[in-house]
């Protein structure tokens, strides 16, 4: 009829419901985290003590130390860079313009960069720079 159940026997963890929530958090982080958008070149950015956070809904524009201007990796003239932030700020008018120059680079095309972001409009414009730790 009805098993007695043995009184030897040890009693088991089922850790099967454990793994499920590991990966569930692990899917959770995987998903919530946010990634870098630079432009895609390296770049030696110049130091920096202070900083401050990256504006919402931006556009990261890359000046190699030869002057050529770079877009998630895609290279552009100054022309056709002034043509993709006109795009860019159509589409978005709170466009904010990220300048990523190498530390070698010359100011004259950060300010090329500068002087394309107010003609077409975008007021939003910094200067990105390293981090150093002290």
């Amino acid at each position: 009829m009805f098993k007695q159940p043995a009184k030897n026997r040890k009693p088991r963890l089922n850790i099967a419901p454990l793994l499920d929530m590991i990966f569930i958090l692990l899917i959770f982080f995987v998903v919530t985290t946010t990634f870098s958008k630079l432009p895609g070149i390296k770049i030696n950015r110049p130091d920096a003590t202070v900083t401050d956070q990256l504006p919402p809904n931006n556009l990261l524009i890359g000046i190699t130390k030869d002057g050529d201007f770079y877009v998630h990796k895609k290279p552009y003239t100054s022309d056709q860079l002034q043509e993709k932030i006109a795009l860019k700020y159509q589409a978005n008018p709170k466009l904010s313009v990220v300048i990523v120059a190498d530390e070698d680079s010359y100011i004259k095309h950060s300010v090329t960069v500068m002087d394309i972001c107010k003609q077409v409009g975008v007021e939003s414009i910094s200067i990105a720079e390293e981090i150093t730790k002290e």
